[in-house]
């Protein structure tokens, strides 16, 4: 592909990226902080972009080359931001991914596919206290961070009240977005067994905290069996407003899969854009805009949808069936604790 070709592609990929109301010469000036005019000579290709701009743009909107220079490649650039104990918080994370959410939201035509290896990350903010929860196990356990040395988890202390307000601004976001999303067994049972290997381990300062999080636990699992009955998400603790199911009506599709052996995995389109998010390391996430990439892993989604249970919406006697079993271990741990 010629260079003006390839930069001409790149920018197409960037307004693919861009909402509707926002015209592409105004991005891409306030971008690189050029005059109206120099990012139309660029947009025209009489300016080519230099290595410094090129990274500048793609890291904002998240787009890539590799797709442009060589469709037929074998490589495939991934977007990798770890969590990081100096550097980069769980705060920012969040932060950074009610960004990318509203970013979504911003189109019309949308659409996120999740295959859950453990219970969606964005459910898991419906409860605080689930949240703090997994937050602290992926911070002492999976990321080791210094600060967690020698501590146990205590809810009152874990509890942190600038997460719980981000957190509710990415669960309404993501109400907003019309889904598919695939569980297995093992989907609520990863959070069990880190409830149970902290609680064995002697890692809770108390037993009345594990009991609180079992409940919890019991509250999300009934509230996502509400959800997938009525087709819909919407935040936990909040009333569906009349007509609302009406309205939108198969924007949640829930699927069980009882071999289901994969990481999580999030497809997610924006009009003509479209991007798959990987999970490394349990939470850290590695995301690509690559075409080739998104394509066969959509097939492979497809093929394993069609080889799933769907039960969303009528299918009523499978859908108790899978959420009581997910309600059965739930006690069966309550138990062990009491």
């Amino acid at each position: 592909m010629a260079k003006d070709d390839i930069q001409g592609a790149f920018f197409q990929v960037i307004k693919d990226h861009l909402p509707g109301h926002l015209a592409l010469v105004d991005e891409i000036a306030d971008t690189l902080e050029v005059s109206n005019d120099s990012a139309y000579r660029r947009l025209r290709g009489e300016t080519s972009l230099t290595f410094d701009e090129i990274a500048v743009l793609s890291t904002k909107y998240g787009v890539s080359l590799d797709n442009l220079t060589a469709s037929s490649s074998d490589l495939v650039a991934f977007h990798y931001k770890p969590l990081d104990e100096r550097e980069f918080s769980f705060e920012s994370y969040m932060k950074t991914v009610v960004r990318d959410l509203k970013r979504i939201d911003s189109y019309e035509d949308k659409e996120m596919i999740y295959v859950a290896n453990d219970i969606p990350f964005f459910q898991l903010f419906g409860i605080p206290e689930i949240a703090s929860f997994k937050l602290f196990v992926w911070t002492k356990t999976l990321l080791n961070y210094k600060e967690h040395e020698g501590r146990k988890f205590e809810l009152e202390k874990e509890f942190n009240e600038r997460i719980k307000d981000t957190a509710s601004e990415l669960i309404e976001i993501y109400s907003n977005i019309p889904s598919v999303e695939v569980f297995h067994s093992g989907t609520i049972e990863t959070t069990l067994n880190q409830l149970e290997y902290y609680w064995v381990s002697g890692l809770f300062k108390n037993k009345g905290d594990a009991l609180i999080l079992c409940d919890k636990l019991s509250m999300l699992v009934d509230h996502m069996q509400t959800q997938a009955d009525l087709q819909v998400k919407f935040p936990m603790g909040k009333e569906l407003p009349e007509g609302i199911k009406e309205m939108r009506k198969g924007s949640y599709k829930l699927y069980f899969n009882e071999i289901l052996a994969t990481d999580n995995t999030i497809l997610v389109r924006m009009g003509e854009a479209k991007a798959v998010y990987l999970t490394n390391n349990g939470h850290n996430s590695l995301v690509t805009t690559n075409e080739n990439f998104y394509r066969h892993t959509y097939n492979s989604i497809q093929n394993l949808l069609s080889k799933s249970t769907l039960i969303s919406g009528t299918s009523e006697k499978e859908r108790n069936r899978i959420f009581m079993r997910f309600q059965e271990k739930i006690e069966r741990l309550k138990s062990t604790i009491e």
